[in-house]
């Protein structure tokens, strides 16, 4: 019985589409794609073909590429990918890579033969990564397999900045930056694992996934699409967000808008780049980074500036004082586990959730703004102005013989962030402990106050690259909840996120149970 199959190629941009109603299958339509390109100076041909093509000097119905079984002509040109059901075979000729089911494989220029391509590509199955995205195998042999465009050219203007001021250091552990200890604390190591969870559920998404197999082949940041934009911006800045979470509109954070500098706290900055494991292009954003500090900050004090492409991030410190302004970074860190990785720690993830968990002076404000429940049923007033009228209130107003620590216990007490909040109202003093909690990591009315050190073994192959079981309490009772996996015997909600990609929202499953 035969399968849909189709027959793409990709030239300027644009994209030509030819559809095999049957014998879709690698071992029929996938070899002779393969053979066609794999031809004597076919890649020049197929250039020639197609830009006569998008030149209008030739007619797609008289294409000589045309494969035996398909349409009778090519659909296109289209700017857009083709969305396609079955097995798709793409011609990348503006990359020179072989695509199968939309994934990068093989390189135009050294295409394997039959008998390899069959060895990772049949009917009975394609070699998929560890987050089950079709995928070319790590024992491809290097000759093979696609490749990656080298970093972009960065001109000596773009270092201007980098190299006039005083640099105290380029690659400082982050620990360092941070003045603080190697060593996690619990709530820090709770901040990292759920980090990993939700980064390891991104590249577990069959659309994020795509997209981020194509950050990888752009040429330079001008080349990222909103998508690909959201989903960087998204990583780089959830953990900075107040660590609040629900599977209802309780709590709406934010949604990402495109901005060539997002800041995501008063003193912290992300840009989005590529290619920072290049040393010129990690100081043309260092540099950057720099510039878009020293233009809207006039205060003295330390800043942060991330910047970020997926796959690496680097953090540097700018230090202004009123009359010096000095910065140090750290190398580029490896951010994104590998698609192949036995584990989802990496440097990056650990060191910008430690960034995230620096205790920030607008948390409360920034909280209130996220609780639409706090915001539109309890208060009559604008929430701004209850908060700004609470700073004025004197700390014994409310109850002079509670201390801090008293009115932490009761912070602690309370099940979701909107009671948090409507406490932090009542007084400086309350806020003062509302912030102690708010600091930790809240989901669906759990707070939650342990990681396992090591991951537990799932039933399902790598599951424990995306998923992890926490230690939290609500109403002061100890639970465990699970996070980015489901169980039958559990029932389980959808933790929203500001995250949307292609028009959906982005979703991590969790449930709560012994």
């Amino acid at each position: 019985m035969g399968t849909n199959g189709h027959y793409v190629v990709r030239y300027r941009n644009m994209y030509y589409l030819s559809h095999h109603g049957s014998d879709g299958y690698p071992e029929g339509l996938g070899l002779k794609v393969l053979q066609y390109i794999r031809q004597p100076n076919a890649i020049a041909t197929y250039q020639k073909v197609f830009g006569e093509m998008l030149d209008g000097l030739k007619s797609p119905s008289h294409s000589l590429l045309l494969i035996e079984g398909g349409d009778e002509n090519f659909d296109g040109p289209s700017q857009l990918r083709p969305e396609t059901c079955g097995w798709t075979y793409e011609i990348d000729l503006d990359r020179n890579i072989f695509h199968v089911c939309d994934m990068p494989f093989f390189s135009l220029e050294c295409l394997p033969d039959d008998a390899v391509f069959l060895q990772y590509i049949s009917d009975d199955g394609i070699t998929r990564d560890h987050y089950g995205h079709a995928a070319c195998p790590l024992e491809c042999p290097p000759e093979n397999r696609y490749k990656k465009p080298t970093p972009p050219i960065v001109h000596n203007s773009e270092l201007e900045t980098y190299q006039s001021l005083m640099c105290t250091g380029s690659q400082v552990a982050l620990s360092d930056l941070l003045a603080v200890s190697d060593g996690l604390s619990q709530d820090e190591h709770v901040r990292v694992t759920l980090l990993e969870v939700m980064i390891g559920q991104c590249m577990f998404s069959s659309a994020i996934g795509k997209e981020i197999y194509e950050i990888e082949l752009l040429n330079d940041h001008n080349q990222i699409t909103d998508d690909q934009w959201s989903i960087a911006c998204f990583m780089a800045s959830i953990t900075f967000i107040p660590q609040m979470f629900d599977d209802v509109q309780c709590i709406s954070h934010p949604k990402l808008k495109r901005k060539e500098f997002t800041w995501v706290r008063e003193d912290t900055v992300v840009y989005i780049a590529t290619h920072l494991y290049d040393e010129r292009c990690l100081q043309a954003s260092v540099s950057r980074l720099i510039n878009v500090i020293l233009e809207q900050t006039n205060h003295s004090g330390h800043y942060f500036g991330i910047a970020f492409s997926v796959f690496h991030c680097a953090v540097v410190k700018v230090v202004k004082n009123a009359h010096t302004m000095s910065f140090s970074h750290t190398s580029a860190l490896q951010f994104l586990p590998s698609f192949y990785a036995d584990s989802p720690s990496t440097p990056g993830i650990t060191g910008l959730a430690r960034l995230g968990y620096r205790i920030d002076p607008a948390l409360f404000r920034r909280a209130l703004e996220a609780c639409h429940y706090v915001r539109y049923i309890y208060l009559k007033e604008s929430p701004v102005q209850r908060a700004d009228r609470s700073d004025d209130m004197p700390p014994t107003t409310i109850c002079p013989t509670l201390p801090l620590e008293l009115w932490r216990e009761i912070a602690c007490y309370l099940t979701h962030p909107f009671h948090l909040i409507v406490l932090g109202l009542v007084s400086r003093l309350c806020r003062q402990a509302v912030l102690m909690v708010l600091r930790c990591t809240h989901l669906c009315g759990y707070r939650l106050v342990s990681a396992p050190q090591e991951r537990p073994e799932y039933r399902m192959e790598n599951l424990s690259l995306r998923a992890a079981s926490f230690s939290a309490v609500r109403n002061d009772i100890l639970t465990t909840v699970n996070v980015g996996v489901e169980f039958r015997a559990i029932p389980s909600k959808s933790m929203i996120t500001p995250l949307r990609i292609k028009n959906s929202s982005f979703y991590i499953a969790f449930s709560a149970g012994p």
